[in-house]
């Protein structure tokens, strides 16, 4: 299921621009009042006739009068569906008829609407909402009464005879004992991680300056393959002018052979020329001339004047030589031609060979650099210059600021800051190892028990024990991880582990790495490392239980979210946590909403700049 705009009048907390508010799938931040979007949204996705009650009316008025709503969804079947509703009059849910482009009327009973909905669209139940798909400011543990339910309040202790009280006692002043070394190592670990926090504050220049070196370096990297074809050529420049002269007298003399070869093509078209013998011009002369000097001799024995006749021999023998001569010369002319041809594909060949040996180096630098021409590969090599520049010019920035005298100092110090630490966490990890109680919760007991065993001897009958106080604000961490094992049919313990590393990390961002490893026993008990020690998160401070309590629920929305086509909605409950907590959240809330959708109801700039719409 996925939300693609809502719309909403008469509902105070909901004035979308224009009455209507478009979403998408992603990080949506919505301009709106955080419960009275998660009640509106409810009241569409869960219809029950008594929610125009719960909604906050803009106006004055009964109950649902002029309140309307309307919502535009893809369902889990791929259909759009939209959900109209007028909370004083009825509810209409229309499906998209593709193939009459309009929307078609389903169902106006809320009961149908709601089980369809449900069943075919996808929409999740109400505890699977509550449980998994929300998080809402009223649910942080610093909001909850100090009680907890009376059917988890801790059964009556039993009262301890004289003689355990009094090896309790002394339990407890060896645990006090214990505990205040613990807390003397925890005060040098607070010190050193804050002057060690301050230090690095103080070298972020030279962090952003090393920062930008290995971004360069990264930039230069990439142009490796660039620049190795550049070294290879050596004077790339004017390697790659002569190839291209080269290349363009190759082209105009491929052109002559071309034409030329033509030109032969044309004299080879017509074929080599006809022998004279095959010829009508060649016989008749020769036939004529010794005709005509065969009749001669015959008149010149007869004593005849037509023997002069036989002169005229002598032209018509000179014809049939002259077309004899005419075919001669053809025949070489032609005969040429063939030797020509020899001679054109021999120089086109040496001026390939020649060519590509002036070329290899080039070609070689093409392929290298995994470009296709010469101004691709020019453009690269431009590249590696201006990136060496910039390597060159932030390599000198590092190293003037780490040759400065301030910087050094600093740098010194920190390394010197840091092997304390290190020593500090060995020796807190040595003597105080495991889980450590603060003193005063131990001097309260110890109080009491010695109380108690004080009455103890003055009395035969021991004194009503005192009811037990729970842990404020514990039961709302409980509450949720069972929640959330119900939805899930796990135990707690099961599912505390299974988003252990998950809500650790996003803790550890939360806090700036003050609080770590988030944990819990068999019986689900939540515990979480501060500073090197496993501390019950019930003791925490309310303002650390919130942050406990918004790791494990961002945890379990993005297990939630992770299947796709899924809708979560978050009300405004990180307004209490500082500029770079809440910003590391908007870059949380942006991860964990790609595979579905998110609906964040806040007007804090931090979430605005991340979110992928803005409503």
């Amino acid at each position: 299921m996925i939300l693609l705009e809502f719309a909403a009048q008469g509902v105070r907390g909901v004035a979308p621009s224009g009455g209507r508010a478009t979403l998408r799938p992603g990080y949506n931040v919505v301009a709106a009042d955080g419960p009275a979007l998660r009640r509106l949204l409810e009241a569409l996705l869960h219809p029950d006739p008594r929610d125009a009650e719960a909604l906050p009316r803009a106006g004055t008025g009964p109950a649902g009068a002029g309140m309307r709503a309307g919502l535009t969804l893809v369902g889990d079947d791929r259909v759009t569906y939209r959900l109209v509703r007028d909370f004083a009059v009825g509810c209409q849910l229309h499906r998209f008829d593709a193939e009459k482009r309009a929307f078609a009327p389903v169902s106006q009973e809320l009961a149908e609407i709601r089980e369809l909905l449900r069943s075919t669209v996808g929409v999740p139940t109400p505890a699977r909402l509550s449980a998994l798909l929300s998080l809402s400011a009223a649910e942080l543990p610093s909001r909850q009464g100090p009680g907890v339910e009376p059917s988890r309040a801790a059964p009556p202790r039993a009262t301890l005879s004289p003689e355990q009280a009094r090896r309790r006692v002394a339990q407890l002043e060896a645990e006090l004992a214990q505990a205040r070394v613990a807390e003397g190592l925890q005060e040098r670990l607070d010190r050193l991680q804050a002057r060690l926090a301050a230090l690095g504050e103080a070298l972020r220049a030279g962090d952003r300056l090393r920062d930008g070196l290995e971004r360069a370096l990264e930039a230069r990297a990439e142009l490796d393959a660039a620049a190795a074809a550049g070294a290879a050529l050596g004077d790339a420049e004017a390697k790659l002018v002569t190839y291209e002269r080269g290349s363009a007298r190759r082209a105009e003399a491929l052109e002559r052979a071309a034409a030329e070869r033509a030109s032969l093509d044309e004299v080879d078209a017509r074929g080599a020329p006809v022998a004279p013998w095959r010829g009508i011009p060649f016989w008749a002369g020769a036939g004529a001339g010794a005709a005509l000097a065969i009749g001669g001799a015959a008149e010149a024995a007869a004593g005849s004047e037509l023997r002069h006749a036989a002169l005229l021999a002598v032209p018509a023998f000179g014809t049939a030589a002259w077309v004899a001569w005419e075919w001669v010369g053809r025949l070489e002319a032609w005969e040429r031609v063939s030797r020509r041809r020899r001679v054109v594909d021999d120089w086109e060949r040496k001026l390939q060979g020649a060519f590509e040996r002036d070329a290899q180096e080039v070609r070689a630098a093409l392929k290298t650099a995994g470009v296709q021409g010469v101004p691709e590969l020019r453009e690269l090599l431009s590249r590696v210059e201006d990136a060496d520049a910039v390597v060159a010019e932030w390599r000198r920035r590092v190293a003037e600021w780490q040759a400065a005298p301030e910087a050094q100092r600093l740098a010194a110090e920190r390394a010197q800051v840091e092997g304390e630490l290190r020593a500090a966490e060995a020796t807190f990890s040595e003597q105080a190892g495991g889980f450590v109680r603060d003193p005063a919760s131990i001097e309260g007991e110890l109080r009491r028990l010695q109380a108690e065993a004080a009455v103890a001897i003055r009395q035969e009958a021991p004194a009503p024990p005192p009811r037990a106080t729970p842990a404020p604000g514990g039961d709302a961490l409980r509450l949720l991880v069972e929640r959330a094992a119900a939805e899930g049919g796990a135990s707690p313990a099961a599912v505390v582990r299974g988003l252990a590393a998950k809500a650790s990390q996003t803790l550890s961002g939360l806090s700036f790495q003050r609080l770590q490893a988030l944990g819990a026993d068999e019986r689900g008990n939540l515990s979480v490392q501060v500073s090197g020690r496993v501390v019950a998160a019930a003791t925490l401070p309310p303002a650390d239980r919130d942050l406990v309590f918004l790791a494990i629920k961002l945890a379990l929305l993005e297990q939630a979210l992770a299947g796709g086509k899924g809708v979560a909605i978050v009300e405004d409950a990180f307004a209490g946590l500082s500029d770079g907590a809440r910003r590391f959240a908007a870059r949380l809330l942006k991860q964990l909403a790609r595979p579905g959708q998110l609906l964040h109801a806040t007007a804090d700039p931090a979430f605005r700049e991340a979110a992928d719409h803005a409503a």
